[in-house]
């Protein structure tokens, strides 16, 4: 069985790049368990991480997909919330989404994903939105 900690934003574009990604991994619906996390920077309206679309989107892809997952959410700066996760759950490998990017752009990762990257000794595997 392997873990994958997929963190997902709000964008449901990127949620679904994420989704097709893990769905197209071999035996992805009998050998993969999905933790699908969200890091609220400030969330005064107390919302869950159920409540996100690109949330929903993944969770109904993988619905359909018959791969398993669960929640996660935290709060405080992306980058370390998400390797602290990577680290509590046990898991293999994180899955995370890039911005649309220049060319020249695309040599350099965003902030959390750079961060993340060299904050970790896991697989760390970035996917874009289709264009």
């Amino acid at each position: 069985m392997y873990r994958i900690l997929v963190g997902l934003d709000a964008d449901p574009e990127r949620a679904a790049a994420q989704a097709s990604t893990i769905e197209s991994l071999p035996a992805a619906d009998e050998e993969i368990t999905a933790i699908l996390a969200h890091v609220f920077g400030e969330n005064p309206e107390g919302r869950s991480v159920h409540e996100l679309e690109g949330v929903r989107r993944v969770a109904s892809t993988f619905d359909d997909a018959g791969i398993d997952y669960e929640y996660y959410e935290a709060s405080g700066e992306p980058a370390p919330e998400l390797i602290a996760a990577a680290e509590e759950l046990d898991v293999d490998m994180i899955c995370l989404s890039g911005r649309k990017r220049t060319p020249t752009g695309k040599v350099i990762f965003g902030s959390v994903t750079q961060s993340v990257i060299l904050g970790t000794d896991l697989p760390v595997v970035t996917v874009s939105p289709e264009e």
